[in-house]
């Protein structure tokens, strides 16, 4: 996994002539000593800005250039430009030698910023016969579709980038955005304390800590890799047993069954019973397959008896429409009891509902009251000791409160909190009540309009003519036989789902094993060993620089964050701790170098083997410590690593620190970097 910068060009085309820079990168140490910090910055932001990256230091949209990229460039004879057009082009190697080039306009009036032009090739000698893709940067999808550009520089560095856990129980991708910080510190921002400065604005929850474990190559990405594998199986098992409960519970409302044992989330096999449909017969609910064998019953005496005509049976007929009516009567009687029961709960539910909304507020009210207390204010004495509790609503006069002592703001709470608990608790069974009383609503009304249809039927037998066949007995027929069929059908679309039901709980007691199995959040005994490298290298390197705040034996890295930590405390500059602000400087550059050579030594590493220093030198660290850096650094660049050192400090100064040091100078010669062409 290795980015490797080849080739660096800058253009400005103005209403006053062109300006450029073109630059030719060395594999190890690579110095850049600018006339100025400005034309020094142009350099390093043409960089990150061809390869997209300028949202690793903010969200916004706009390029982050000059004004000599932007609008207007001065000349060295005095002359003024307007920037017409400006772009970069960057050229970058992975380590299997096929190159990459990058074209990203600033200034256009025909291309948008947010579009890169591309061409790819197997060497460098055969881009110029390789075909142009465009692709897009900053924009949704552009760190995962195939034109993508972050989706395709991952891809060519060699980066499988993971899943990590985000806020809000997203998952989102560990983007590019949040390991080149890693890599590159940049003047402005990047030198203002011991660890990277990260877009927090891409929502990944301990986004630095991912990013160094992936860099590592620790294990710890791997199990969340796997944990998140088996919640998004959770997920989709969770999904299917739902919509099956939801189908069988249709197919149950089709003739207004109810299933009983039916889990509305998945169980594992030992919680799990089957779903048992349920019809509302004689003033109780049965279940479906106890009543299935006398309709069948009925229906068989009923297809082989002969029809009778209906002035043959009037006597019969009378009696059946006297019982049709009292059995219509009853149920009226027990609709009217379950509607008044619906009422009686549904005001219940309301009432616990405008509680709960009061005991909010007033929650709310009693923390405002807390947070006013803390800061000095006696106002609450007054609000909690008026003539009623602002919790219950009791008189707080002796008569009603046992001990004649109002409760404090703390007591008041954990008073709320616990009348909440427990409204909350009642709420949810009342609305369990109520949607069981409303079901029972609804098998009764189907009870009653077949009660209703047969009374019709029979009134209609007795005063039509004597001859005719006898409505009653058709009706009963034809509406057994549909019932039956029905009933069959739900029968069995029960009996698939219980199958298909009981698969999945199987299946979800297999990944509650492998959840399980998983573990803990315990480091293994290889990433220990990476982590303990890592450590080294850092206390190495803080000696070497002269640390003197802290004795760097008492500084290490954190396993739990992989932080610098003093005494259990984040290590950052503080006037209060004794760390220099020069000390800062010498741990930020320790942290950068031991990254890299832990990650060399990992076998699943995936550092970049490149590093970006925007003016290493800061707080006037001596040039001693300066010496030793750059000396590790022509260490780290022997071993792979291509290292950027940008800096504008004076260059008798800067030859002094790089003697005997191998290193490449990139071209800045006059007042500016962008030069006339």
């Amino acid at each position: 996994m290795t980015i490797k910068l080849v080739e660096l060009e800058v253009c400005s085309r103005t209403t006053a002539g062109n300006l450029r820079y073109s630059a030719t990168f060395g594999d190890g140490l690579n110095v850049l000593a600018a006339p100025n910090s400005f034309g020094k910055s142009t350099f390093l932001q043409a960089v990150i800005y061809a390869l997209g990256l300028e949202g690793m230091f903010s969200a916004g949209r706009k390029p982050p250039f000059g004004p000599a990229m932007l609008s207007v460039a001065d000349f060295p004879d005095g002359t003024r430009g307007r920037v017409r057009e400006s772009w970069v082009t960057l050229t970058v190697a992975n380590s299997h030698g096929h190159v990459l080039r990058s074209k990203r306009f600033v200034v256009s009036d025909e291309i948008d910023n947010f579009l890169v032009q591309t061409w790819q090739a197997r060497s460098y000698g055969a881009l110029h016969e390789a075909r142009r893709v465009d692709m897009f940067v900053r924009q949704p999808g552009s760190a995962a579709r195939e034109l993508g550009f972050h989706h395709e520089l991952a891809r060519f560095i060699g980066w499988n980038l993971p899943m990590v856990p985000g806020f809000n129980s997203a998952e989102v991708s560990l983007y590019v955005e949040c390991l080149f910080p890693l890599f590159y510190v940049e003047q402005k921002s990047g030198w203002s304390g011991v660890t990277p400065r990260m877009p927090t604005y891409l929502r990944i929850r301990d986004m630095l800590r991912r990013s160094v474990e992936f860099i590592l190559g620790l294990s710890t990405l791997d199990r969340l890799r796997a944990v998140a594998a088996l919640r998004a199986e959770e997920d989709s098992l969770r999904t299917s047993w739902q919509l099956c409960v939801q189908r069988a519970s249709e197919a149950a409302d089709t003739m207004q069954a109810r299933l009983s044992f039916l889990s509305e989330n998945p169980v594992t096999p030992a919680r799990h019973q089957d779903a048992v449909a349920e019809v509302f017969a004689n003033g109780q609910w049965v279940p479906l397959q106890s009543v299935i064998e006398p309709w069948r019953e009925r229906l068989r005496h009923l297809e082989s008896s002969t029809l009778i005509p209906a002035g043959q049976r009037t006597d019969t007929a009378r009696a059946e429409l006297t019982t049709a009516e009292g059995e219509l009567r009853k149920l009226g009687a027990s609709l009217r009891l379950i509607t008044e029961q619906l009422n009686l709960v549904r005001n219940d539910v309301d009432l616990l509902a405008s509680r709960l909304a009061s005991l909010n507020a007033e929650r709310e009210k009693l923390l405002d009251l807390r947070k006013l207390q803390r800061m000095g204010s006696g106002l609450e004495i007054a609000a909690i000791s008026d003539d009623s509790c602002p919790t219950c609503g009791q008189s707080l006069d002796g008569r009603e409160v046992g001990t004649g002592v109002a409760a404090d703001i703390d007591q008041s709470l954990l008073e709320n909190e616990a009348e909440k608990s427990t409204l909350e608790s009642v709420r949810d069974a009342a609305s369990q009540r109520l949607n069981s009383l409303d079901r029972d609503r609804r098998a009764v009304e189907s009870l009653i309009n077949d009660s209703r249809q047969r009374v019709r039927h029979l009134r209609d037998e007795l005063a039509g003519p004597s001859a005719s066949p006898s409505k009653a007995q058709v009706q009963e027929q034809v509406q057994l036989a549909s019932t039956i069929d029905q009933g069959v059908r739900i029968l069995d679309f029960i009996e698939d789902a219980n199958e298909l039901l009981r698969e999945m709980a199987d299946k979800w007691q297999d990944v509650r094993d492998r959840m399980r199995d998983l573990g803990d959040n315990a480091a293994s005994p290889e990433d220990q060993a990476i982590v303990a490298r890592f450590q080294q290298s850092f206390r190495e390197q803080l000696a070497d620089y002269g640390l003197r705040s802290i004795p760097p034996n008492e500084i290490s890295i954190d396993p739990e964050t992989l932080l610098p930590v003093n005494d259990g405390m984040e290590l950052a500059f503080d006037l209060t701790m004794a760390i220099s602000a020069s000390d800062m400087i010498r741990t930020k550059w320790a942290y950068y170098v031991a990254l890299f050579e832990a990650a060399r030594v990992s076998s699943r590493g995936q550092h970049a083997k490149l590093l970006i220093f925007d003016e290493p030198r800061q707080q006037e660290t001596d040039r001693g410590s300066l010496s030793e850096f750059v000396k590790r650094l022509s260490s780290g660049a022997a071993a792979g690593c291509q290292i950027i050192y940008a800096t504008s400090e004076d260059p008798r100064e800067l030859q002094q620190v790089l003697q005997n040091v191998p290193y490449s100078m990139l071209p800045a010669s006059g007042s500016h970097l962008l030069a006339p062409q």
